[in-house]
C-alpha cells in the first residue's frame, strides 16, 4: 500500500500530517514567507481572478492563465527554488480548473522549461474535470493517468469521489465503490505508475478502499 495523507476539504492550513497546506498563490510572494525548514507545502497552482476562493478550492477562470500565467509562474519558481533548497523543503503544486495548471497540457508546458528544483505536482482529477467530462471518465482519466504517470515530477495524486457542485465544477467526496466515477479512477489509478507514489485522500476511511 502506498503511503497515504489526509487531505483537508477546505485548505485550512497545517493538518495532522507531514504536508502544509498554504492560501498564498504562486504567482505572488507570499509563498517564499511560508516556507519552514524540513516541509512539505501544498498550494493551488496559480491564479488570477479577485474572486477566487483557495479555502474552497473555487477558481474562476482567466484568458491570462496559459501564456502570462504560465510564464509568470515559472518566473515564481525560478526564485523560490533556491529557497526550498536552502530550507531543505518542497513545494507541491495542486492543479484545478480556472488555475494556471488545469490539465495534463499545461502540467508538461510547465515543467519542460524548468531546470531542477523541489517543486513537483499532486495531481487532483476531482478538481480537473468539469460534469461534463466527469460523465465520460472512461475516457479522460486513463488518458490523465497516463500522460501524468509519465512525468516524475507529478509526484503524488489525490483519490478522491466527485459529486456536481455547479455547471463548471466537481466538488470532492470521499471514495465510494458505488459511484461509476470513483469505481473508474480507482482502476485506472493501479493500472498507472502513481500506484507507487503518494496518495492523499479524504478521510481515514477512504484508506480501506485502495488497500
Amino acid at each position: 500500500m502506498p503511503d497515504t495523507q489526509i487531505i483537508p476539504t477546505r485548505n485550512l492550513g497545517r493538518s495532522g500530517d507531514a504536508s502544509t497546506y498554504i492560501h498564498e498563490n504562486p504567482l505572488e510572494q507570499g509563498v517564499a514567507d511560508s516556507v519552514e525548514p524540513d516541509s512539505t507545502l501544498i498550494a493551488w497552482a496559480g491564479w488570477y481572478a479577485e474572486a477566487a476562493d483557495p479555502a474552497l478550492g473555487v477558481f474562476p477562470s482567466d484568458f491570462r492563465l496559459w501564456n502570462e500565467g504560465l510564464d509568470l509562474l515559472r518566473q515564481r519558481i525560478d526564485l523560490l527554488g533556491p529557497i526550498l533548497e536552502e530550507k531543505k523543503s518542497r513545494l507541491l503544486l495542486r492543479p484545478a480548473l480556472g488555475l494556471v495548471l488545469s490539465d495534463p497540457h499545461s502540467i508538461w508546458a510547465l515543467f519542460e522549461k524548468l531546470s531542477e528544483c523541489p517543486i513537483g505536482v499532486l495531481v487532483d482529477p476531482a478538481a480537473m474535470l468539469t460534469p461534463e467530462m466527469m460523465n465520460h471518465a472512461e475516457d479522460h482519466l486513463p488518458r490523465m493517468f497516463d500522460k501524468l504517470g509519465n512525468l516524475e515530477r507529478c509526484e503524488a495524486v489525490v483519490l478522491a469521489g466527485a459529486s456536481v457542485h455547479s455547471d463548471d465544477r466537481l466538488t470532492h467526496q470521499p471514495l465510494d465503490w458505488s459511484r461509476p466515477f470513483d469505481q473508474t479512477l480507482i482502476s485506472c489509478w493501479r493500472e498507472s505508475a502513481f500506484v507507487q507514489r503518494d496518495v492523499y485522500l479524504i478521510s481515514d476511511a477512504c484508506r480501506s478502499q485502495i488497500a
